[in-house]
């Protein structure tokens, strides 16, 4: 009798050396090295070559080329295999790491997949596994630096703490001119990707609306080190290094010296500063905000103005970006409408939140948003309600330009109806009333500086205001209009809106930029909370663990903005066929359906007390609070569903 044989849980194979662990465990550190399906891998390889990255790159590589020489030996892994393994690792929700990539590719491939990829048969012996898993990694890693290395905007060493000193000689010798080309190669990347993901929908699926419609924000995306710096005090902090000769000995600084402090919670600021401007955002003292050190990812995804909610086709990510949080936010907004104009479609609108067409200046994002072809929706600041400014006697009031004698309450109502000064109703019905003191397009921007030809409201063939100044239409009217009070016109203070035909409008000027639909209206509200709910799944789903994790810096461990986009890119694409997919499989469903589809509010909406829906813990549906986020449509729709829809008990 040996000393184990009372133990129950030996398996075949067992020895005294390695115990009951077998040599391919041993060899993939416990890790699964399950040979992945020729199909699959077939899968992996069309998706790239379709996207057309490789092209691009080997273009890029021909431009960045400096001889003429025969150069050296073949390289063992191309990109094609590299790209490949990422994807097919993005595939199976595997960490983004370049020692998985390279495990993949020595052992888990079979020998069809293998001659496709043009790769060496792999070493299966456990006696020099340690020497050949090395040469494999540093083959793979070489690759994907070989890759990087033509679409690296912040190239640096990463691999040591950096001192404050060396910080900034980093930054002053960065050049902004090859930074912005390489960018532009790296924002290439992830576009080719998520076109061919959209190309991916059947013709009739794509085309379900001929407009695209798009919702666009940021999302926070962590770096693989976590401890950063601040600019604003950058120059005083070396100089007390000099002063004091600590050179990091007690606090080792910053990796990753092109990132910056995101805030997440609290009252931090975040902020849109423009190319070259200083950003000054981070940790203050005393200041209760929780900060974090890395990148944003700039995100944009289609929805549906036409039918908003209507599931007509899949919300997937058309374009995206890797940013430095809080700078050129405007820029890089104006750099997705542009990525998304490439798709085949028709620009249509682009809704997003206050940080963008409310809150940026119209030269950075408006006007060359509009140059695209994309109209805004937005909501407004507070402090941007009402009236604000105006050109030519034009009263500039939430988008649009209103007559100079339009009554004060109208151009009030949204202001009033944010301090709940009147209802929902009373609300609505000043916006319709508002609409006839309108001034009315005669001839839409046809010039470079995009300027617009409008006319009073009481000329043209269809008035929608009597004027007394205007008393060849006051005697052609038929019926009833609005009508304009002589005693609120003084003539010698009249402006051009009410002398003249016309005048050239800049809308472009507005603080409150003009919308696709009506500011306030159900329409807008039906649309911007379809947009905004849209955007927002969409961030939470690719954060999630189970799937994408995009935020987690420990899925992807390679080092620098640019590795970050690339890794982030491949989880996008997966995401996308992931939605397309489900979509499909959704609308399969449906046609098999035999019984009507009866729906019935979730537990959360019957039980439990929602701000949404504004449940009660009985169960009973109360009347909508008669807020700025909930509508008057809103109110009937959850009262009609309360009564309509059965319950399940």
């Amino acid at each position: 009798m040996t000393a184990h044989d009372d133990v129950d849980y030996l398996v075949p194979g067992y020895t005294d050396e390695r115990g009951g662990i077998t040599e391919r465990e041993i060899i993939g550190r416990g890790r699964s090295l399950q040979v992945i399906d020729a199909d699959t891998v077939k899968w992996a390889i069309d998706r790239v070559k379709s996207s057309g990255v490789l092209r691009r790159l080997e273009e890029w590589k021909a431009e960045d080329s400096t001889t003429d020489g025969l150069g050296g030996r073949p390289a063992m892994i191309s990109t094609k295999a590299l790209l490949t393994a990422l994807l097919l690792l993005a595939h199976e929700n595997a960490p983004m790491h370049i020692r998985r990539a390279a495990l993949l590719l020595q052992y888990r491939l079979h020998p069809e997949s293998r001659e496709l990829l043009d790769l060496p048969e792999g070493n299966d012996s456990f006696i020099t596994h340690i020497a050949a898993k090395q040469r494999w990694y540093d083959n793979t890693i070489r690759a994907y630096h070989r890759m990087l290395s033509l679409m690296d905007p912040y190239p640096q060493e990463r691999y040591t703490s950096k001192t404050y000193e060396q910080i900034l000689e980093i930054l002053e010798a960065h050049d902004p001119v090859r930074a912005e080309k390489y960018k532009a190669r790296l924002d290439e990347f992830t576009h080719l990707f998520l076109r061919m993901t959209f190309m991916l929908q059947g013709r009739k699926l794509r085309r379900e609306s001929m407009k695209l419609d798009v919702s666009f924000d940021q999302t926070y995306v962590g770096a693989p080190t976590t401890k950063g710096y601040s600019r604003k005090n950058l120059k005083k902090k070396v100089a007390e290094e000099r002063r004091t000769g600590d050179f990091g000995k007690r606090s080792p600084g910053s990796v990753e010296i092109h990132a910056s402090y995101h805030a997440k919670s609290g009252k931090g600021e975040r902020a849109d500063y423009a190319k070259g401007e200083l950003n000054e955002i981070g940790p203050g003292r005393g200041e209760w905000t929780d900060y974090d050190w890395g990148w944003v990812m700039n995100l944009m995804v289609r929805v549906d103005a036409e039918s908003p909610g209507s599931k007509r086709f899949p919300h997937i990510v058309v374009a995206a970006s890797l940013s430095i949080p809080n700078m050129e936010v405007s820029e890089e907004a104006v750099k997705l409408l542009q990525s998304a104009t490439r798709l085949g479609l028709a620009p249509g609108v682009a809704d997003a939140d206050k940080q963008y067409w409310a809150n940026a200046k119209p030269h950075r994002l408006l006007k060359p948003a509009l140059k695209t072809g994309f109209t805004p929706s937005t909501d407004y600041r507070a402090d941007r309600l009402g009236i604000k400014g105006g050109q030519h006697g034009g009263l500039f009031v939430e988008g649009d330009v209103y007559c100079p004698s339009t009554r004060p309450d109208l151009l009030s109502a949204s202001k009033d109806f944010l301090d709940e000064i009147i209802d929902t109703a009373t609300y609505r019905a000043r916006l319709e009333e508002r609409k006839a003191y309108r001034l009315h397009v005669k001839q839409k921007a046809k010039t470079p500086d995009g300027k617009v030809l409008l006319r009073c409201p009481a000329l043209g063939a269809s008035p929608t205001v009597t004027c007394p100044l205007r008393e060849l239409a006051l005697n052609a009217a038929k019926k009833k209009r609005p009508h304009v009070e002589p005693e609120t016109l003084e003539k010698e203070f009249l402006d051009t809106i009410c002398t003249q035909h016309s005048a050239a409008f800049d809308l472009t000027e507005m603080k409150s930029p003009p919308q696709a639909f009506d500011f306030g209206s159900e329409e807008w509200e039906e649309f911007h909370d379809h947009a905004r709910n849209t955007i927002e799944s969409e961030n939470s789903q690719l954060k999630a663990s189970g799937d994408e994790d995009i935020e987690t810096a420990g899925r992807r461990r390679v080092r620098g903005p640019a590795s970050a986009q690339v890794m982030i890119t491949m989880l996008l694409v997966v995401h996308n066929i992931r939605k397309i997919a489900a979509f499909l499989s959704d609308r399969e469903k449906e046609k098999a359906r035999t019984t009507p589809l009866v729906k019935t509010l979730r537990r959360r909406d019957r039980v439990w007390a929602n701000r949404y829906t504004k449940t009660t813990g009985n169960g009973d549906l109360t009347i909508p609070y008669r807020g700025k986020r909930t509508s008057a449509a809103a109110a009937d729709r959850l009262l009609s569903a309360a009564v309509s829809v059965p319950l399940r008990t």
